[in-house]
């Protein structure tokens, strides 16, 4: 193992290396290891998911909260605001960046993505990095140097030569599979261009229509807390949501089409678990009057509350019209719900019958009343 960076690339060239055994097309190999991969980082996409619905929940109390200290934009007011909604994150177990850390992980990740994609030799064939570098140095000029990727243009050399002449200098040629990167008269290896012209350049454009869309999508399928819907809406965010689109399309001209491919069709798969998600595990919906409900309690004094609480018997609480968090909402209040017959499920209870008496049992016989007065006597 070359890098500590290998613990994970070395794992995903395996498992490109097995999807383009498979289907013997390197095209359908990205998107058949693009679709595995995306599948093994579900877990982290439902906890993200799951962490957005929890946050979901207490929206009522964040804008109560809110509406409390309203028309005062101040820093000490603002400040005590941002304290006061903390305090409430903490009182219900809640970290508001615990999402980040999904994010933080899936990163790193990503990157190793696209360095398996782009270093077909060391990841997909499996070749050393100094046969690579041996390699590279006994071509020469023969090959252009000018590419960012210089590893598609070794594979596509080797394939128009006898590769034997530099077993010397790379020894596992001997032994491997070099992938092809052409589909019928299309080389994926190229770089989409205008001059010349070249069928490559759908895909820059193609690329470009789905991070649009799939941005789109992604806004509409995931929960934004008011604070960062404002934050979304500014005009610095509407440039940024153009902006990276059009970069993309621009370092697709730059590199070989085959990774504007599985730009393409990770952002496809990225977009549609985003869809499936929110499906499974949507966000929960509120009424006015849980607004109104939650705006009341957090008016209240602690007195007020502590005398509601002695007056009713129970605690009032604004709770989450999803499944997602009953569980959690018994756990933490299972005291205050005693009383709830209607909202907390309570399990039947198990009555175990005796045996049924037997068709003459307990009626009274002659000769019994006859043995019941000798007792007597």
């Amino acid at each position: 193992m070359e890098s500590l960076f290998d613990i994970l690339l070395i794992p995903m060239g395996f498992i490109l290396r097995i999807a383009y055994t498979i289907t013997d097309n390197y095209l359908l190999a990205i998107m058949l290891f693009t679709l595995v991969m995306e599948i093994l980082l579900l877990p982290l996409g439902i906890k993200q998911q799951k962490n957005q619905v929890k946050q979901a929940t207490f929206a009522p109390k964040v804008a109560a909260i809110k509406k409390k200290y309203a028309g005062r934009n101040d820093q000490a007011t603002q400040q005590k605001m941002q304290n006061e909604i903390m305090e409430m994150y903490r009182e219900e177990n809640f970290n508001p960046a615990g999402g980040c850390g999904t994010l933080i992980i899936q990163l790193p990740i990503i990157l190793a993505l696209f360095n398996v994609v782009t270093n077909p030799l060391r990841y997909i064939c499996n070749m050393p990095t100094a046969e690579i570098t041996a390699l590279t140095t006994a071509l020469g000029d023969k090959v252009p140097a000018t590419s960012h990727y210089p590893q598609y243009n070794l594979i596509n050399y080797l394939h128009t030569t006898d590769i034997s002449q530099y077993y010397n200098h790379a020894p596992s040629l001997e032994n491997i599979m070099l992938p092809d990167f052409t589909i019928g008269s299309i080389d994926l290896s190229q770089n989409p261009s205008f001059k010349p012209l070249n069928w490559l350049v759908i895909i820059p454009i193609l690329t470009f229509v789905v991070m649009i869309a799939s941005q789109y999508i992604m806004k509409k399928f995931t929960y934004q807390s008011p604070e960062n819907e404002a934050a979304q809406n500014n005009m610095s965010m509407k440039i940024m949501t153009w902006t990276m689109p059009l970069l993309s399309v621009y370092f697709e001209f730059q590199m070989p089409a085959v990774i504007g491919v599985y730009w393409v069709f990770r952002n496809i798969l990225s977009t549609l678990q985003r869809i499936l998600l929110a499906k499974l595990i949507p966000t929960p919906k509120y009424t006015e009057e849980d607004f109104k409900e939650a705006e009341r309690q957090a008016n209240m004094s602690n007195k007020q509350k502590k005398r509601e609480m002695k007056e009713n018997g129970e605690k009032k609480f604004v709770r989450s019209l999803h499944y997602i968090d009953d569980e959690e909402y018994l756990a933490r209040h299972a005291e205050d719900l005693k009383g709830e017959v209607t909202n907390v499920p309570s399990a039947k209870k198990e009555t175990k019958l005796g045996p049924a008496p037997m068709k003459d049992e307990g009626k009274n016989h002659p000769e019994d009343k006859g043995n019941t007065e000798n007792s007597e006597k």
